[in-house]
């Protein structure tokens, strides 16, 4: 049988199925928004009827270090909107995961970002403006000049723990 690579659309749906999936035996009622939502994936009403909404980012590698987020993800942080990082892991054992407060993540990019375009590039040059951004969930020696000094441990914080959004 020959391995197809997954569709990047597949590979978004198993990360938003997967966080649904986690949601739904923590006893929250989870809805996946299929795109009718433009920054929402997930909307769920946990236990104690708090409402949440969640983006989800996914990769199926195993050996990513950082989820692409683009310039928009740099604003509207808010008490009840979350980004869940989930890292399939080829589909080869149990997804990695993150769930990250939107007031945590939007503004790290955008200092991130700030950082990057006041860092000379190459032959002291400024580097070019882009609408990308990452969120590192270990940083390299490159990144982390860019992020916070405590970045990876803050991230392991937030390793698997649905804990914020009770």
């Amino acid at each position: 049988m020959v391995k197809q690579k997954i569709q990047r659309q597949n590979v978004g749906n198993a990360g938003e199925y997967y966080i649904a999936s986690r949601l739904s035996a923590l006893n929250f009622t989870a809805t996946i928004t299929l795109g009718r939502a433009e920054r929402y994936d997930i909307l769920a009403v946990g236990p104690t009827n708090r409402m949440v909404k969640i983006s989800v980012k996914a990769t199926q590698s195993e050996n990513a270090k950082y989820f692409p987020l683009s310039e928009k993800d740099e604003g509207g942080a808010s008490d009840d909107f979350y980004y869940a990082f989930v890292k399939l892991n080829a589909f080869k054992e149990k997804p990695d995961f993150w769930i990250i407060p939107s007031k945590v993540v939007c503004p790290t990019i955008k200092e991130a970002e700030e950082r990057w375009m006041r860092t000379p590039g190459r032959s002291g040059k400024k580097h070019n403006t882009s609408s990308m951004r990452i969120l590192p969930i270990e940083t390299t020696e490159a990144q982390s000049k860019l992020f916070p000094k405590d970045w990876n441990e803050k991230v392991k914080l937030y390793s698997e723990n649905f804990g914020q959004l009770l």
